[in-house]
């Protein structure tokens, strides 16, 4: 069934957000293009492509609460050594910024990056998305504080950087703006976790905008641990140099209703992309991953690999679009959706595609969506393992293409809630 939004309805929610964002902090000033988009721009329905599958008129409710004092949440992945940032709702509560002055790296709050370095981000801060995408004008239009990381030419950052965002109890909006600059021929990594408590609810609607320079390379892990009943939204652009290599790895432990759109143009010669990624959703949940890599220079590379289970009652939705541009020559361009249904009322729509305007490219794609393999349950349990251990099994090989890749403190925890919600342990 197909639903319209009235454009009193959705103003009326950009003036709630608006106003919630304002009342705890704005970081930086609204962007001009943004607000113009977010007035011209219609309400995503499933009369459009881009959402057939996601029901976003159910954002309309979405009221927030005043905001309640803000604690820091439990500290996550202890054993990580890392540059770490919390936010709540929202709102920066905790880190140690690091500075090595205007031409040395900086790691800390957007909001203290905007006060120190305008002019350092002022070049390539801005998201495509923020003049295409409802959802993505609003978080342009009210932007609250993340992580900022600028790695100058020719420098590595020596830790990894933890920024974690929380929702606490109660109907809260947050919208938080990560910026991720990395110079020629420099590096980085970096670990986005959210995450809420089981009586959260409202919106997160989160924005990332990262530069990959010439010669760069960033590997960014974004670990979604979300229970209670948050609507989160990302809008997620990276843009690549010529040479520079790009790692995103995104595993959905946990979410009420989710939509991630990822962006990737290569931009220079000889980039690689590797995104991959991993859900879960049970009950009633939505997990709605969509994906676009633009090959717009020859010689490029890209890996993505997307695997998810979906049990219960739940809906999942994989939309996965590689675009090879006119004379970039010489891709080499794979895509793969493989899932598994794991409860008879479960769906999974899937819609991997290849839109390819040069001729000396190497591109595939593939789907496939089936239900356990039974011969191989029925091998286990023959062998003395339990249903349940059998089970665990199974799931942990099925993932394990996608969660090895993760820091090894991220793949047990991922790999134990997926256990946890399933009721295997």
């Amino acid at each position: 069934m197909n639903e319209v939004a009235t454009p009193t309805q959705h103003a009326a929610l950009a003036a709630r957000v608006s106003e919630a964002c304002a009342a705890a902090g704005l970081v930086g000033e609204p962007q001009a293009e943004a607000l113009e988009a977010l007035e011209a721009l219609d309400y995503p329905t499933t009369r459009q492509e881009r959402w057939k599958y996601t029901r976003a008129a159910r954002l309309l409710k979405v009221t927030p609460t005043a905001s309640a004092p803000l604690q820091a949440p439990p500290v996550v992945v202890e054993s990580l050594d890392a540059l770490r940032f919390t936010f709540v709702a929202g709102q920066h509560i905790s880190g140690e910024t690091l500075d090595e002055g205007a031409e040395g790296c900086f790691v800390g709050p957007v909001s203290v990056a905007l006060e120190r370095y305008p002019e350092r981000l002022k070049a390539w801060s801005n998201s495509a998305f923020a003049t295409q995408e409802w959802f993505a004008a609003l978080q342009a239009s009210a932007p609250q504080d993340g992580v900022c990381i600028l790695v100058p030419a020719g420098h590595k950052l020596q830790r990894p950087v933890l920024a974690h965002h929380h929702m606490p109890d109660g109907a809260h909006v947050a919208q938080p703006r990560h910026l991720v600059h990395i110079g020629d021929h420099a590096s980085a990594e970096a670990v986005l976790w959210s995450d809420n408590t089981s009586h959260a609810e409202g919106m997160m609607n989160a924005a990332i905008t990262a530069s990959v320079g010439n010669g760069a390379s960033l590997s960014l892990e974004i670990i979604q641990d979300e229970p209670g009943t948050v609507h989160h939204m990302g809008h997620h652009h990276f843009t690549q140099g010529s040479n520079s290599n790009l790692t995103v790895r995104t595993a959905t432990a946990c979410a009420h209703w989710l939509r991630n759109d990822l962006h990737i143009l290569q931009d220079g010669t000889h980039a690689d992309s590797t995104f991959h990624g991993c859900y879960l959703p049970n009950g009633d949940q939505f997990v709605d991953h969509h994906t676009r890599i633009d090959h717009a220079h020859p010689d490029g590379q890209s890996n993505e690999l997307y695997k998810g289970l979906a049990a219960d009652k739940s809906t999942a939705v994989f939309n996965g679009k590689i675009m090879v541009h006119k004379d970039a020559q010489r891709i080499e361009a794979y895509q793969s959706n493989r899932n598994l249904l794991l409860g008879e009322q479960a769906a999974m729509y899937a819609k991997p595609e290849l839109e390819i305007y040069a001729d000396d490219v190497r591109c595939s794609h593939g789907c496939t969506t089936g239900q356990f393999d039974k011969e191989a349950l029925f091998y286990l349990r023959s062998r003395g393992m339990t249903e349940t251990a059998a089970n665990n099994l199974l799931v942990q090989a099925f993932l394990a293409e996608v969660l090895d890749g993760f820091r090894p403190e991220i793949r047990d925890h991922v790999h134990s809630v997926f256990a946890r919600r399933l009721g295997w342990i």
